[in-house]
C-alpha cells in the first residue's frame, strides 16, 4: 500500500511549504515518484470559473507534478464555508480530505502532503492537522521555527499526540547567532528525547526577499516607474529618516536595499538610487520631484508611492516579511539549494520503501 508523507508545523508561517518544495524536489532527484497532495487549502482563488487553492497549485507547478488542479486540495476554506461550519450546515469535510486522498493514492505513488496552519488550526471543523493526519494513516515531518523553550514544549506536546507517527523534526529559519547554542543545548537534548532532526535550516536573507510587485499588491501602493522592475526583490529595508551622509554609509553597508521615507526627501532618495537601492517606498502619499523620476528610470530603480506614514509602511513591510512568499524563480532555487544542503532524507526514504 502507498505511503502518506505530511508536512506539518508547530505554527503558522513556520516554513511548511518551503520544507514541503525541498522535499519533493529531493524526492524527484532521488527518482522517488510521488504525487502531491493539498488536504486544507486557505488560499482560494477563482480561476477560469473553478474554486481552487492558490498555494497547492503553486506548489504543484514548482514540483513539475502534473494533475488536474481540482484535484490537488479537496477541502478550500473560503469564508461561506467556515459559516456554514459554525452554523453545522457544512458536514463531512473529513471525508472530502479522505475521499480525496484515496483519489491521489490511484497513482500508485507515495503521497506528499503539505498541511495549512499549526497542527492543531481548524479543530472547530473537524479538519485539524492532527484529524487529517489519523485520517490518511500518515507519518509526520514537523517544522518548527525555533522561539526558545515554548517551541520545545509544542514539539513535545505534539510528540505525545502522534506517537510513533512523527517521523522527525526539521528547525527552520535559525539566525546565525543562534547556531552554535542550538546545537551544543538543543540538539542534545531533543536527541535525549527520542526524535529525529531531519534538518537545520539557517534563515535566508532571499527568501526574506520582497519583491516590488509584492509590495505594491499589499501595500496598496502606486508603482509610478519602472514597471518592468516588479519582479526585483528587496532583502533590507531601510528608513531614511536620518541625515543623508549617515544615509549613504548605511546604503554603501547594505546589500539589496529599499529605502522607507517620505517622497519630499529629495536629498535621501538621490543618495538611494546612486548607491543601488533596488527599491524606493515613499510614504504619506508624497510623490517626488521629476528629477528624482528621472534619475530613477536610468538606474532601473522603481518607486512605490504608498498612502502610509514611514512608520506604518515599515511595520507593515516587516509584518510581511514574516509571511515569507517563496513564489518568485530565485527563492524557489534557493530553496531547492538550501534543501540540499540541509535535510536529511535518510529517514524518510527508509519509510518509503
Amino acid at each position: 500500500m502507498s505511503k502518506t508523507l505530511y508536512v506539518g508545523s508547530t505554527s503558522r508561517y513556520a516554513g511548511k511549504t518551503l520544507v514541503t518544495l525541498a522535499l519533493g524536489h529531493l524526492l524527484s532527484q532521488k527518482n522517488i515518484a510521488y504525487s502531491y497532495f493539498k488536504p486544507v487549502g486557505v488560499s482560494p482563488q477563482i480561476l477560469n470559473g473553478r474554486l481552487i487553492d492558490e498555494e497547492a497549485l503553486f506548489i504543484a507547478q514548482a514540483l513539475g507534478q502534473e494533475a488536474p488542479v481540482e484535484e490537488l486540495c479537496p477541502v478550500i476554506l473560503t469564508q461561506d464555508l467556515i459559516i456554514r461550519a459554525l452554523r453545522g450546515t457544512e458536514q463531512n469535510l473529513l471525508q472530502k480530505v479522505v475521499s480525496g486522498h484515496r483519489h491521489r493514492l490511484q497513482s500508485g505513488h507515495p503521497v506528499l502532503a503539505s498541511g495549512s496552519g499549526g497542527l492543531y488550526s481548524g479543530k472547530f471543523m473537524g479538519l485539524s492537522g492532527l484529524e487529517v493526519i489519523r485520517a490518511l494513516g500518515a507519518r509526520v515531518i514537523l517544522v518548527a521555527r525555533y522561539q526558545g523553550e515554548d517551541t520545545l514544549d509544542e514539539i513535545l506536546r505534539i510528540r505525545e499526540d502522534l506517537k510513533d507517527d512523527l517521523l522527525g523534526v526539521v528547525f527552520n529559519g535559525l539566525n546565525a547567532a543562534e547556531q552554535e547554542g542550538f546545537r551544543e543545548l538543543v540538539v542534545p537534548y531533543c536527541l535525549s528525547q527520542g526524535f529525529k532532526i531531519l534538518g537545520i535550516i539557517p534563515h535566508d536573507d532571499l527568501l526574506a526577499a520582497v519583491s516590488v510587485a509584492d509590495l505594491r499588491d499589499l501595500l496598496g501602493a502606486k508603482l509610478i516607474c519602472c514597471p518592468e522592475e516588479e519582479g526585483q526583490l528587496i532583502e533590507h529595508f531601510l528608513i531614511g529618516g536620518m541625515q543623508v551622509d549617515k544615509a549613504i554609509s548605511y546604503f554603501r553597508q547594505t546589500p539589496n536595499f529599499g529605502v522607507i521615507v517620505g517622497g519630499d526627501r529629495s536629498d535621501i532618495l538621490l543618495a538611494a538610487i546612486e548607491t543601488g537601492a533596488r527599491g524606493l517606498i515613499l510614504t504619506g502619499g508624497l510623490y517626488p520631484h521629476q528629477i528624482i523620476i528621472s534619475q530613477a528610470e536610468e538606474h532601473r530603480v522603481p518607486i512605490l508611492v504608498v498612502p502610509d506614514d514611514t512608520y506604518t509602511a515599515a511595520r507593515r513591510i516587516d509584518h510581511l516579511q514574516q509571511r515569507i512568499r517563496l513564489r518568485h524563480p530565485q527563492k524557489i532555487e534557493k530553496v531547492f539549494e538550501l534543501g540540499e544542503r540541509y535535510l536529511d532524507t535518510a529517514p524518510i526514504e527508509d519509510y518509503l520503501r
